[in-house]
């Protein structure tokens, strides 16, 4: 039996005022939608009604860009299989991609283990990439009870910067948000095409080669070993790198032991992993005590063919981390 090809989705997150909901709307209206499939919160609260084509239910709708949006009554999981199933039975269009819009104070994280550990949506859905939506007017040094704001900054793969134009230290502003999340891709959202690129061009984010991941591996690859970049309230980023070739049996006991030792403190987790086993490069990513499935792309596009695990987290775990990956990983290899 041939495996199914699992739908890409893009988590849309941001904090309260931040302007998720405006560049949301605009998304909507746009052509390019069609053969998506788009969970929010509250269809209501979007104001959708002179882009309604059909009412499928009373918490889905038909827009006319082509594309199906839905609100959230259920878990996430199951809302997104439910998408599936009426999908496959003919009652909405199909689609190849998912937007899901979280709560202005929602963290990212748990939403990313719900793709894990649901086996019966894992199967079927993978996580394409997280973009994080930041209001440049709202400084980062906020009160710890604001801490959601800063994790959907850290886990971030594409940042969004709004109001821009009203921002009178917008240079700084950058420097802090690189300083909590330097491998993400910052973009200023009155760029129109820049931002809609992130959802609309496939090539940029092809689901078997998984380039944000790489792209976000790489550009973190300045902080080979060094123990910890300290980021903000307790966040800090570390990588991890081996110029050898590992056995692959070692990098999955080091995940195991991590996870099971400091997953509460692991944000994330993404790797460009060199293996004995294979001439092609192996990618992981994982949240807290979850890896998601690996996966192989063709060929090191760099021709440098060196692993490198990023890992953000909050805490004093750093040495641990890298005993750990010494103990486990490289020590077996002299």
């Amino acid at each position: 039996m041939n495996a199914v090809k699992r739908i890409p989705v893009t988590l849309l997150t941001g904090f309260l005022g931040s302007g998720k909901t405006t560049l949301l709307r605009n998304l909507l209206a746009d052509e390019r939608m069609k053969r998506t499939a788009v969970i929010i919160n509250e269809i209501g609260e979007i104001g959708l009604d002179h882009l309604l084509v059909g009412q499928i239910d009373q918490d889905m709708v038909l827009l006319k860009s082509g594309c199906v949006c839905c609100s959230v009554k259920t878990e996430f999981s199951e809302t997104l299989k439910l998408l599936y199933q009426r999908a496959q039975a003919e009652i909405i269009p199909i689609f190849d991609r998912v937007i899901v819009e979280t709560t202005g104070m929602a963290d990212p994280i748990p939403l990313l283990k719900q793709l894990l550990v649901d086996e019966s949506v894992a199967v079927l859905f993978s996580v394409q990439t997280v973009i994080t939506t930041v209001d440049s007017l709202l400084p980062l040094d906020l009160p710890k009870q604001h801490i959601e704001r800063l994790r959907q900054i850290a886990v971030a793969d594409k940042i969004i910067l709004t109001k821009t134009d009203l921002s009178h230290a917008f240079h700084n502003f950058v420097e802090g948000i690189a300083a909590l999340n330097d491998a993400a891709e910052i973009i200023d959202s009155s760029d129109v095409e820049a931002v809609a690129s992130l959802i609309f061009d496939r090539e940029q984010y092809p689901i078997v080669r998984d380039l944000p991941q790489v792209q976000w591996i790489k550009q973190n690859s300045h902080l080979r070993n060094k123990l910890g970049q300290s980021l903000h309230q307790g966040m800090s980023s570390l990588c991890l790198y081996a110029d050898q070739p590992l056995a692959w049996r070692s990098i999955t006991l080091f995940l195991q032991k991590l996870a099971r030792l400091h997953g509460e403190n692991l944000l994330r987790i993404k790797g460009l992993i060199h293996i004995r086993e294979s001439l092609r490069p192996v990618v992981i990513h994982g949240v807290q005590h979850y890896l998601f499935p690996e996966s192989y792309l063709d060929t090191w596009s760099d021709d440098d063919p060196k692993t490198r695990i990023v890992i953000i987290f909050e805490g004093a775990i750093q040495q641990n981390i890298q005993a750990l990956f010494d103990d486990i990983v490289l020590e077996p290899m002299h």
